[in-house]
């Protein structure tokens, strides 16, 4: 098993290839009256490239959901979730996920394009992270222009098992405890953090049944 650090460093250098030679991103689709900014340009999701970005808007849900049905006939698909309302289109190359809320006053939202792969990536998200046997990784999140990696998973012991898990093996791969309370046996979550040079790594850990829910953060400062 590779170094958790060292693992990092791999997936930005396959992340920042992939984006080198992806094909040019079209522009963020937002109306007038709609100020947006991007949470991120260059990241990685489940293996995929993709771009984020959120928006505040002085039009309504549906004006805004008339917008980009004006802006892309026939090829969009709406979608009503909960409150929300989320606008979908496709191109050969991006697909966009337009997720929107709000009232009369504005709504606000968020936008993902994603690349459109020709092929399933090569390897399973969180596959060169450290874990323990029997851990489902849901989601691994590269970020490139703000180095770092998210990652969510489901390990079959409690927060405890995998709060043990972790401190004892991370030490020996360079990385420093920085807290000095234990994780109590029956507890429901716990937060570990960790540093290694500039890099900082925080673990969450949150009883899910007979299972626990871990959220993994690693960033460079």
């Amino acid at each position: 098993m590779r170094h958790v650090r060292d693992a990092l460093c791999i997936v930005l250098l396959v992340a920042a290839s992939q984006h080198a030679t992806a094909s040019n991103w079209p522009e963020l689709p937002l109306p007038d009256d709609t100020q947006g900014e991007w949470v991120s340009r260059h990241m990685v999701h489940n293996g995929v490239p993709m771009r984020a970005a959120r928006f505040q808007s002085r039009l309504t849900p549906a004006q805004l959901v008339r917008y980009y049905e004006q802006r892309w006939p026939g090829q969009v698909t709406v979608t009503d979730l909960g409150s929300k309302k989320i606008v979908a289109h496709g191109t050969q190359q991006h697909f966009f996920t337009i997720e929107i809320s709000g009232g009369a006053t504005g709504s606000e939202g968020q936008i993902g394009i994603v690349e459109v792969l020709k092929e399933k990536p090569r390897t399973e998200p969180g596959a060169d992270f450290l874990k323990p046997s029997g851990t489902r990784v849901i989601t691994d999140t590269v970020y490139i222009d703000n180095p770092g990696r998210t990652l969510a998973m489901n390990a079959q012991m409690s927060p405890f098992q995998a709060d043990t898990f972790y401190k004892s093996r991370l030490p020996d791969r360079g990385w420093r405890n920085e807290d000095n309370k234990p994780c109590p046996m029956m507890a429901l979550s716990c937060i570990a953090n960790y540093s290694n040079g500039k890099e900082q790594l925080t673990l969450t850990f949150n009883r899910n049944g007979e299972t626990t829910d871990v959220v993994v953060n690693q960033i460079s400062r």
